[in-house]
């Protein structure tokens, strides 16, 4: 099977006794790809996630694509504060859930792009999230967009472990 890299994610190099997470994904898929070198890891997805030993497990030498739920949507206006409140247009689908921790792409000025913040409030039309944004004025949203964010963890079966973390489109077999 066929696929395409949406985006890379930094390479974790963890140890045996102490997970690792990687920087926040904004999700564009959902199909996390993650491999193994020459010693197998056990491996976490979500929000702040530490692997355990009893998390998923990946042998060595091996690829495995997990799927994760994807929410995304245009943002329509950014309400600034203690906390930041995102606006959709009208009739939008709001895909987002309290819990759920998000990313703010390509709004202006860049201060009000943030990476990895929990949703505190979720309204038909709104998500309310955890960002003090009281210094900021003058947001523009044109473009922007509000996507659903995890971290991968890993913890490794031995020394030296190393697990490579992308998103990818999974593609039709050849």
């Amino acid at each position: 099977m066929a696929v395409k890299i949406v985006q890379n994610v930094n390479k974790l190099s963890p140890t045996a006794s102490v997970s690792s997470q990687s920087n926040p994904i904004s999700l564009k898929t959902g199909y996390i790809r993650v491999s193994t070198a020459s010693t197998g890891a056990y491996v976490a997805i979500g929000t702040d996630p530490t692997a355990t030993v009893n998390s998923f497990h990946v042998p060595p030498f091996n690829v495995e694509v997990l799927k994760e739920r994807i929410a995304r949507q245009q943002i329509a206006g950014i309400t600034t504060g203690t906390t930041t409140v995102i606006s959709f247009k009208e009739n939008a689908d709001n895909p987002f859930i309290v819990g759920d921790y998000v990313t703010i792409q390509d709004a202006t000025p860049v201060g009000i792009n943030t990476i990895h913040n929990a949703v505190t409030a979720v309204t038909d039309s709104t998500v309310t999230i955890q960002f003090n944004s009281t210094s900021l004025s003058n947001i523009g949203v044109t473009g922007s967009t509000l996507s659903r964010s995890v971290k991968v963890a890993a913890l490794g079966q031995s020394a030296g472990t190393e697990v490579s973390i992308c998103e990818v489109v999974q593609l039709v077999s050849e």
